[in-house]
This record gives structure tokens, C-alpha cells and sequence, in this order.
């Protein structure tokens, strides 16, 4: 996702292989040069002690990120 296209409070989907097994879905707190920190608000059960350990918030690189689908 390009830095340009992204916005504090837009929901996103990811996925960071080192910190969690699963895709996840979060609100965007700040965006930096290459990152954002993400709230992360829905994500698999596996994940549960991990994104508690996080305090369901993760910084991910942009590459990673997509915006997510809306209903």
C-alpha cells in the first residue's frame, strides 16, 4: 500500500509472519516513512496471546498492508 493512499482511522488487513499466524483487520493510528501503527481489532483465534501480548497494537511495513474490503 502506498503511503499516499493511506489515512489515520482507515481499516486495513495484513499479515506479519513474525508476530502473528494469521491475516488480521485494524485501524490505522499513524502512518510513518515506511510503516504504519495499526489497532488491531478482529483476528484469529490462534492469534489471541500474541495480539494480547502486543496490546493489539502492531507496526507493520506498508508493503504488507491492504485496505480492507468495506460491506
Amino acid at each position: 500500500m502506498d503511503k499516499e493512499n493511506l489515512n489515520i482511522g482507515d481499516i486495513v488487513t495484513g499479515k506479519v509472519n513474525e508476530d502473528l499466524e494469521s491475516a488480521f483487520t485494524g485501524t490505522v493510528e499513524k502512518v510513518y516513512e515506511n510503516s504504519a501503527l495499526v489497532t488491531i481489532t478482529d483476528f484469529d483465534a490462534v492469534d489471541k496471546a500474541n495480539v494480547s501480548e502486543l496490546n493489539n497494537k502492531i507496526v507493520v511495513n506498508l508493503k504488507q498492508l491492504k485496505a480492507a474490503k468495506t460491506k
